[in-house]
């Protein structure tokens, strides 16, 4: 299901934690995970997703962001509410589980290959000059270092998420446009700045 009227390509889904209204006519759900319990709109590679080039407007991109772990030993690598509930009752829930999908690659080397080749496709979808929100939290890697590899991107506004405890690691939320759009990036930006600087207590909030 390709949604024509969607606008937006959430291109790692997931169980769609990142959104306060998990389903939209303007919103198209891409996943590679076949067992998570709000199912994509495309299962798919998100490096290979089969979408018109050129055919979209925005993107939100929030891909792992750590790697090597095992699926369905811990609630955070479990996509499926079902199995959650069977392993860890004492933690029972009615909502979905945030899955990060860390179980995805095993390296670092993976990671970020995946990561520069998402971008790319990204890029290819969305139109010249199109709009990408991308997430990231430092884990395992500084977002200074994962920013080398979206080389087809300028990054406009790097907004920090609140962290939450002590031990807790810093997490961001970057707007980047495309190098080198056909039209002026300044009123978008005007308009950005107006609008995603209003949300950033309700994103820490997440």
């Amino acid at each position: 299901m390709e949604k024509p009227d969607a606008l937006l390509v959430d291109f790692t889904a997931g169980n769609r934690s990142i959104w306060d209204i998990k389903e939209s006519k303007y919103i198209l759900y891409l996943d590679t995970e076949p067992d998570l319990t709000i199912q994509p709109d495309i299962l798919c590679d998100t490096r290979e997703t089969q979408l018109k080039e050129n055919s979209r407007h925005f993107a939100v991109f929030d891909p792992p962001h750590d790697y090597g772990r095992n699926k369905n030993v811990s609630i955070y690598n479990t996509p499926s509410l079902e199995v959650a509930n069977k392993k860890w009752p004492k933690h029972y829930r009615e909502t979905p589980p945030r899955y990060y999908g860390a179980d995805k690659y095993k390296s670092k080397t993976e990671l970020l290959r995946y990561i520069k080749e998402a971008q790319k496709e990204i890029a290819r979808v969305l139109v010249p000059g199109g709009v990408l929100f991308f997430k990231w939290n430092e884990c395992k890697v500084k977002l200074s270092d994962v920013l080398e590899y979206f080389n087809m991107w300028d990054a406009y506004l790097t907004i920090p998420q609140r962290v939450q405890g002590e031990h807790s690691h810093q997490t961001w939320w970057v707007l980047m446009i495309q190098n080198e759009g056909p039209w002026p990036q300044t009123e978008l930006i005007d308009f950005f700045n107006g609008t995603i600087k209003k949300q950033t207590k309700r994103i820490g909030e997440k």
